[in-house]
Parts: structure tokens; C-alpha cells; sequence
């Protein structure tokens, strides 16, 4: 009886992994089939942020994010973003708004020696040394392959689904909304004291007092009411939007109820 008890746990633990592995390799072929279709889109409406939108401090040589959407819903999103010795270049890939992969690579920048035998670096020439990819499903990674040696300098990425949530909902915000930030963009002077002024370029806002830069934050547009924020604080600024056209800005403040009104000049 211990026998047939013994060999029977065997056989259903062997079935259950059996159909685990068949679940895993059908849900890695429906993200790969999802990924194709993603890949055959020739219509994309294409969104980008600028580094300062999505980076809390710059890169070495230049960083850039694009998404890329059809049928109003984000179905790629790369990030490229140039560090001292290599460009990292992430490619993001959304299914009905869920991420599904992500493929993750280092490319080094060609490097030479002058005549006096000191490094070039040739910023516009890269290979790949190392790439990984991720494959996810239901806010979980499902499989991982990794391809090439990491380069030791730089700190491997590893929390890609809360970035990735992260980075959609800037993108999402801003496309979404893309009507009401096109008319925020360019200079804005408030019409009780024209040295004071706000700047808008892209999702930022940059603040003047007395002719003089003051801060800049980050934007979010919710139900008509602006949004703002610093990158690396807890303070936020909510203000209703009561107008805006190509001559006029007209801002409430939800907690003071102020009205602030601004003329455009630039």
C-alpha cells in the first residue's frame, strides 16, 4: 500500500509539472505571437519625453524615452539613456495595458587610441556586450534569458515592472492630455507683475520670480487640474485650470482658492 501511495504522489506531482511547463511555454508563445503583432504596427502615434521629464538627474551623453501608441493605448515604450561608457537601451512591450516584456541591453561605445595613444570614445559607434530578456505575466516575470557578460560599472536593472508602470503613466499622461499641454507650451507672465513668470516645456514647469529662474517642477494633468510637483519632494501644487487659449492662462489655487491669471508673451 506505501508502495502504490509512494508512486502515485510521483506520478501527480510529475503530471502537475507537466502541465505548469505547458503553461509556461503557452503563455511565453502568446507574448511572443502579442510581441509580433506589437512589431507589425506601421501606424504608430509616437509620444516622447524629454530627460528632464523622466530623469531625476542627467546623463552623461544624452538620454531619451519614446512610447509608442496605437489605437490610443501604449504598446511600446524605449528608453535609451548614455552613460559614461555605454548607451543602455530598454525596449518596453504593453498588452492591454499589462506589461509582457522587456528586453534589456548594454552597448559599449567603440573605443580608440589617438596618435599620442590616449582613449577615444566614438559616442555614435556601439556594440552589444550584454542583453537580457524578461517575460512577464499577470505582474509577474515568468522567464528570464541572458545573453553576453554585464558590464562591472554599471548596476544591472532588475525592478522593471514598477518602472515600467511608472514611465507609461508619464507617457499616458502626456499623451492623453495632449491637447491641454500643446497650449501650456512657451512663456507666461503673470499680469500683476510681468517679472514674474512660468515657462512650459513639455510636462515641466519652470518658475521665475522678480526675472529670476525660482525652481522647476514636474506636471501631471488630472480632470482639467494642473498638477505640480518637485522630483524629489513631497509637496504638490494643484491648480484648476479656469481658462486657457493662445492669449490667456488662468490658473485657480485649490487650496488657497487664488486666482492666478498669466498673459502669453512667447
Amino acid at each position: 500500500m506505501k508502495y502504490i501511495f509512494t508512486l502515485t504522489t510521483i506520478f501527480v506531482l510529475g503530471l502537475s509539472n507537466f502541465c505548469l511547463a505547458q503553461d509556461s511555454e503557452s503563455v511565453l508563445s502568446d507574448i511572443n505571437d502579442q510581441m509580433e503583432i506589437i512589431d507589425s504596427y506601421t501606424e504608430f502615434e509616437t509620444f516622447f519625453l524629454d530627460p528632464e521629464e523622466f530623469l531625476d538627474k542627467m546623463a552623461d551623453h544624452g538620454a531619451e524615452l519614446n512610447g509608442y501608441y496605437e489605437h490610443e493605448r501604449l504598446k511600446k515604450m524605449v528608453r535609451k539613456v548614455g552613460t559614461r561608457t555605454a548607451d543602455l537601451v530598454t525596449t518596453f512591450y504593453f498588452w492591454n495595458d499589462q506589461l509582457i516584456y522587456v528586453n534589456y541591453k548594454q552597448n559599449p561605445y567603440v573605443e580608440s587610441r589617438g596618435s599620442g595613444g590616449q582613449r577615444i570614445m566614438d559616442y555614435s559607434n556601439t556594440y552589444t556586450k550584454y542583453e537580457s530578456k524578461h517575460f512577464f505575466n499577470s505582474g509577474e516575470e515568468i522567464q528570464k534569458r541572458e545573453i553576453g557578460s554585464a558590464l562591472p560599472e554599471i548596476t544591472l536593472e532588475e525592478e522593471f515592472i514598477d518602472y515600467a508602470s511608472k514611465m507609461k503613466a508619464l507617457l499616458d499622461n502626456k499623451f492623453y492630455n495632449r491637447a491641454t499641454y500643446e497650449a501650456l507650451q512657451g512663456k507666461w507672465a503673470y499680469i500683476q507683475n510681468t517679472e514674474d513668470y512660468i515657462i512650459f516645456e513639455g510636462t515641466i514647469r519652470f518658475n521665475f520670480y522678480d526675472g529670476r529662474f525660482a525652481n522647476r517642477l514636474k506636471t501631471r494633468i488630472e480632470d482639467n487640474v494642473l498638477v505640480c510637483f518637485f522630483p524629489m519632494d513631497d509637496r504638490i501644487y494643484r491648480y484648476k485650470i479656469e481658462d486657457i487659449n493662445e492669449n490667456i492662462l488662468a490658473l485657480r489655487d485649490l487650496s488657497s482658492d487664488e486666482e492666478f491669471v498669466y498673459a502669453k508673451i512667447e
